[in-house]
């Protein structure tokens, strides 16, 4: 595996004005109320009684009106007409020449602008001219504040010694002093020594000359650049480009120069030709001179509906390792985060079922024995894929037979695949295989007298594998009742190894099982938890009985999904014989006496008897009772709720244990705190530990506090603490936030000598820019 190197970035020294055409950044709201003159603009605007004649090429309207041969006068005066609008304390207009000359409180407003200044002189008929003491606002939040600006059109303005903010304050929090801004509404804007100031304090962001564009719709053109240094990286200079392809494609490509390992390139496109269709591609390369290797990541995400019913829809994930993003990106923090699962669907859904082709790649990095798994070698390699090369699924929808019973059923035909990564003891090897299988399954109700009930549901199916493993695995008749397989003994890629003798299973199963009566009873006036009310417990105890055929070489079968593991009804495995009983129970409650039950909580509790000996989904052959199945949801109130759940049911994700507790305040703090036990999943890894994670709100939120935690139980071979841990703090003023935070990751993998990072971010993030600058150690 690649030696990786940390990449914590010192000080990304950058202004990132966000490009028109990509995403929004979500707009904070005003803290006090605009005065009316802010929201006059927006309103449709009237003239009332208004006047009209003399060769006036507007309607107009004033308190006082005079005429003096050629020059018209209107005191508190309004002026409309060929989309523009003009109110001012006083209006002058020459009708010979068609200049006007406003004074006093003057609004201007015309299509995508409004403008407020204390003179203005404007030639009506080019709509050219100068205004003083103006502040402008532009779309979509911009404000511009400048003591004189020209303007050749209403489209072309040129400012002198200006102010730009997109904070709606009085007094903003960040702001940007220009020596001269020269804008083009229908092109672009060119801005001359821009510096950038949070409040009144002069910040090191300077820019001597850029063009950015300015109208509205989607513009082509260079991005600001991005600077940085890092100790591991050295420094480094960015400089993007964002193209139009288009009414409805875009483009970005944003290479990255580092000055100790060499050019980073990335980019990403977009497209949404239609309603019903959209996708996108984002990747990043370099070849990395520290290690002469070749490192990338990309993402390809399509989504697409036809009129006829078909969709399609593909989500395609590459890395050349788990630490790309880490190194060049955000930090080890964000492992976590990295989704390299890749999936493609296409189908369609019709009044008789369902047909599907589907593919998928599931990738991991760094399995090792030292993660607690109990069928993983001691020479297990590095990383893992499975993979799905494709499938076909044809369901079909239940058929009612009679009043009682119903049929549904499928038939899947798919090619599966493990592909393991070499380590430094063992080759890589790709295993692949074919499996068809096709099912049949009945149930319904057998009958009922009074409250009592039965149920019962029988499938058979039939499951062609074209491969096999090496060796058989999983056979429960090696191991003693209570103990984990351990096949550590047996060939360096077991229990992947697929490459054994083509097999067909035939096998039947069926379950009944007898529900009793309901049993419930009302509790008056109880109070706790924030619940005050009366509560209705009801009772519905059952019992059950499975059966499921046996097939001789099922410890050869490898175990890629629930059709391999669980191919029974109820979740049963081949020759499972089990004997389970339970109880239903359903709490309601009420304010008080006159009003309905409202459901509070469900809670299931169920337990089975193995009378042959199974493989339970911690890795334990068991013979006998099972563990204790349970599935527990209160909601008491809006403030708290508890779920706890234990199952030894590997079909239904695998989950073995989880006991959470949330709490929400009013002023949107909460609090969770988890304890979770997984079993085997698709990738047969165990995972067993303590989740916690909480925002508290100070301040009228102008404070906050977040914490989220991860503790490791660890075990004989897997040391136990924090595996991944973040605590920030937050102070947020208008317009800008200072965030302070603290990150945690404890990683174990073979091959590198990354182990753990601690890491602390000072980040200032302005409002419509995004991060100003993070200093990091």
């Amino acid at each position: 595996m690649i030696g990786m190197r940390r990449a914590g970035f010192l000080g990304a020294l950058a202004l990132r004005l966000a490009a028109q055409g990509l995403p929004v950044i979500p707009q904070e709201q005003p803290l006090q109320v605009p005065p009316p003159e802010f929201l006059l603009p927006y309103r449709p605007f009237e003239l009332g009684a208004e006047a009209r004649g003399s060769g006036l090429p507007f309607s107009w309207r004033g308190q006082r009106v005079e005429q003096q041969g050629d020059q018209w006068t209107l005191e508190g005066g309004a002026i409309q007409g060929e989309g523009l609008l003009l109110l001012a304390d006083r209006i002058r207009y020459d009708l010979r020449t068609g200049e006007i000359t406003a004074e006093g409180r003057i609004r201007l407003e015309a299509p995508d602008l409004r403008l407020r200044c204390e003179k203005l002189e404007l030639n009506w008929r080019s709509k050219s001219g100068q205004a003083w003491m103006l502040e402008m606002d532009l779309p979509p939040t911009w404000t511009l504040k400048s003591g004189r600006v020209s303007f050749e059109t209403l489209r072309i303005w040129t400012f002198d010694a200006v102010e730009v903010t997109s904070c709606p304050e009085e007094k903003p929090g960040w702001r940007a002093k220009l020596s001269k801004l020269r804008v083009d509404l229908d092109g672009y804007a060119q801005l001359w020594n821009l510096r950038v100031l949070l409040g009144h304090l002069p910040t090191h962001i300077y820019l001597p000359y850029g063009v950015y564009p300015a109208k509205l719709d989607r513009a082509s053109g260079l991005l600001p650049p991005q600077l940085g240094t890092s100790s591991s990286l050295g420094t480094s200079v960015g400089l993007g480009y964002y193209q139009t392809l288009g009414p409805s494609a875009d483009a970005t490509l944003n290479p990255q120069w580092f000055s100790k390992e060499g050019v980073l390139w990335g980019g990403e496109a977009r497209w949404n030709p239609t309603l019903t269709h959209d996708g996108s591609f984002s990747g990043q390369w370099i070849h990395q001179r520290s290690l002469d290797e070749n490192r990338y990541r990309y993402n390809l995400k399509e989504v697409w509906q036809g009129e006829n019913g078909w969709q399609l829809a593909v989500d395609a994930n590459d890395a050349s390792d788990n630490l790309v993003d880490a190194d060049f990106g955000s930090g080890l923090g964000q492992l976590g985060k990295t989704n390299f699962n890749s999936n493609l669907y296409f189908g369609k859904a019709y009044t008789w079922g369902s047909l599907a082709f589907t593919s998928s790649r599931a990738r991991t990095f760094f399995l090792t024995q030292n993660q607690g798994d109990p069928f993983y070698s001691p020479v297990f390699p590095s990383s893992l894929e499975r993979q799905v090369l494709p499938q076909l699924d044809a369901r079909m929808f239940p058929i009612a037979l009679g009043a009682s019973f119903y049929l549904d059923g499928g038939i899947q035909l798919a090619r599966f695949g493990y592909r393991l990564s070499g380590s430094l003891n063992t080759p890589g090897a790709t295993y692949t295989w074919n499996r068809g299988d096709a099912d049949l399954r009945l149930y319904g109700r057998l009958g009922q007298l009074g409250p009592f009930r039965v149920d019962g549901e029988a499938m058979a199916r039939d499951t062609r594998y074209g491969a096999t493993l090496d060796s058989p695995i999983f056979a429960v008749d090696q191991v003693p009742s209570g103990q984990n397989l351990d096949p550590s003994a047996n060939p360096a890629y077991d229990p992947f190894r697929v490459d054994g003798d083509a097999t067909n299973r035939l096998l039947g199963s069926a379950h009944i099982r007898f529900s009793g009566p309901q049993v419930g009873r009302t509790f008056e006036g109880l109070s706790a938890f924030g619940y005050s009310g009366d509560i209705k417990h009801v009772v519905e105890p059952f019992f059950g009985f499975t059966r499921t055929s046996d097939f001789d070489q099922a410890a050869y079968l490898p175990r890629f999904d629930a059709t391999d593991s669980r191919p029974g009804v109820n979740d049963s495995a081949s020759n499972e014989e089990s004997f389970e009983f339970g109880l239903k129970q359903y709490f309601f409650g009420r304010g008080g006496a006159g009003e309905g039950f409202a459901n509070l909580a469900r809670w299931t509790l169920s337990t089975r008897y193995h009378f042959n000996p199974i493989i339970l989904p911690d890795g334990r052959v068991k013979k006998g009772w099972a563990s204790l199945d349970s599935d527990v949801s209160v909601e008491p109130s809006d403030v708290i709720r508890v779920n706890f759940r234990t199952s030894s049911d590997i079909g239904a994700g695998g989950t073995d244990q989880s006991l959470s507790t949330d709490f929400k305040g009013k002023d949107g703090s909460r609090l969770t705190l988890a304890y979770f036990s997984t079993g085997l999943n698709q990738f047969l890894v165990k995972q067993k530990g303590i989740q916690l994670g909480g925002l508290k709100r100070f301040l009228d939120d102008r404070l906050r506090f977040e914490v989220s935690a991860n503790y490791d139980f660890g075990s004989s071979t897997r040391p136990k603490g924090f595996t991944n841990s973040e605590v920030a703090l937050t102070w947020a003023q208008p317009c800008v936030a200072y965030i302070l935070r603290y990150t945690h990751v404890a990683l174990e993998a073979t091959g590198t000598t990354l182990t753990k990072e601690d890491r602390v971010d000072l980040t200032i993030s302005l409002r419509s820019i995004g991060d100003l600058f993070s200093v990091r150690r």
